[in-house]
């Protein structure tokens, strides 16, 4: 009768599980500070620049220019005056407001300079073109 001997062990802690549970919490943190980084971004072909460099950016307002003129601010569809109202109110929230300007390779150069125009009329001064390195990666 060796039945006693099998609960002398005591309780034991199983590791295996506690690690599959914790990568998979990592995963889902990190998927998520992704989705949450680039939900105000508008995808768009970015144009090649041999000066692009990766910077690091304050708080960022992204202003989209789309290859057929639609212009948005922070996802949503704007107007060159709605946009200069909206960086106004930023920056008077926030002086160390920068704005980054994603046009896409295909946009009219009109579209862009009435977005770079509306943003000079509402004071903003720190402003960044976004485009792909040689190299492919994204940089502003």
């Amino acid at each position: 009768m060796r039945r006693a001997d099998r609960w002398s062990e005591g309780p034991r802690v199983e590791m295996l599980p506690l690690i599959d549970v914790m990568f998979l919490l990592l995963v889902t943190f990190v998927y998520s500070m992704t989705v949450m980084i680039r939900s105000e971004a508008i995808p768009v072909d970015l144009p090649h620049l041999a000066s692009a460099a990766a910077t690091d950016l304050p708080t960022v307002l992204v202003v989209t220019v789309q290859a057929d003129g639609r212009l948005f601010a922070a996802g949503e569809e704007v107007d060159g005056a709605a946009l200069g109202e909206r960086v106004t109110r930023l920056r008077a929230e926030d002086a160390e407001l920068a704005v980054l300007v994603n046009a896409d390779a295909d946009a009219r150069h009109a579209a862009v300079a009435g977005a770079l125009d509306a943003l000079r009329g509402a004071g903003q001064e720190r402003v960044w073109l976004a485009g792909v390195s040689e190299g492919g990666d994204a940089a502003r």
